[in-house]
């Protein structure tokens, strides 16, 4: 039997999209928390780079971005948001770019004393990949409301799931043990917390999954235990090495 028709709007979508971005917001804030105030004291690791600077003002206006939008879109004022919607592209092309680059300024420090840190690239590439994907989506489909809102979800799930790592990914992988389980529990579990999140409020505002949720459960399930692999493969190590540009 056909699925019945998909409902654009739902009374309780703002609401749904209030608690997703200021559970973000609180988790950005606790995640973040530590690591800015090491900047702000001078215990950071290494002097932060221009292009680290670049992306976390990068990587909060997508979150502004992201606030004000929803915003207009509960305020009704959709002629706004569209117009709006341009910086966000714009936005979406610099958020994997700034937050790659910075990586890659970070795995070369790190490196020095941890050669193995190097198989942890696969995860910031799974995140600017994911953004990107989705962000995308996101743009092409803007016409349709209920498509867009979900790409630019899941495209901001990718993004979350770092401070979502850095606030709980630790215990979690204590509880866990270390090795595969545990790197994933670390680093996976808030893109599945908020995967979970999406997916039961489909199911619970309209009876099924929109397709495109469908086709992201689809794609993203498997991709995890492919970056669970490629992390502990033997062969990522040096592809990622020659990648960042670290002598063996």
């Amino acid at each position: 039997m056909a699925n019945k028709l998909f409902l654009a709007r739902h009374p309780l979508d703002s609401w749904f999209w209030a608690l997703f971005i200021a559970t973000s917001w609180l988790v950005v804030l606790i995640g973040f928390a530590p690591p800015v105030e090491a900047r702000f004291t001078g215990k950071a690791d290494y002097p932060a780079p221009p292009i680290l600077v670049l992306h976390v003002f990068v990587y909060t206006g997508w979150m502004v971005l992201l606030t004000t939008q929803a915003a207009l879109v509960a305020a009704r004022r959709v002629d706004w948001h569209r117009q709006l919607g341009l910086l966000g592209a714009g936005l979406a092309v610099l958020v994997p770019i700034t937050g790659m680059a910075s990586e890659v300024v970070s795995q070369r420090f790190y490196a020095v004393t941890d050669p193995e840190n190097v198989r942890f690239f696969i995860i910031p590439v799974m995140m600017a990949a994911g953004f990107a994907l989705f962000a995308a989506l996101a743009v092409v489909g803007r016409r349709d409301s209920g498509f867009h809102k979900r790409a630019i979800y899941l495209a901001t799930a990718f993004i979350v799931t770092g401070p979502y790592a850095r606030t709980w990914g630790g215990t979690l992988e204590a509880l866990v043990g270390g090795g595969p389980v545990g790197s994933a529990a670390h680093w996976l579990s808030g893109l599945n917390l908020m995967l979970a999140g999406l997916v039961g409020y489909d199911l619970a505002t309209r009876g099924q999954l929109h397709p495109l949720v469908k086709r992201a459960l689809i794609g993203i399930i498997p991709l995890q235990f492919a970056v669970i692999w490629i992390w502990y493969s033997d062969w990522w190590p040096p592809i990622a090495r020659a990648v960042l540009g670290i002598a063996a």
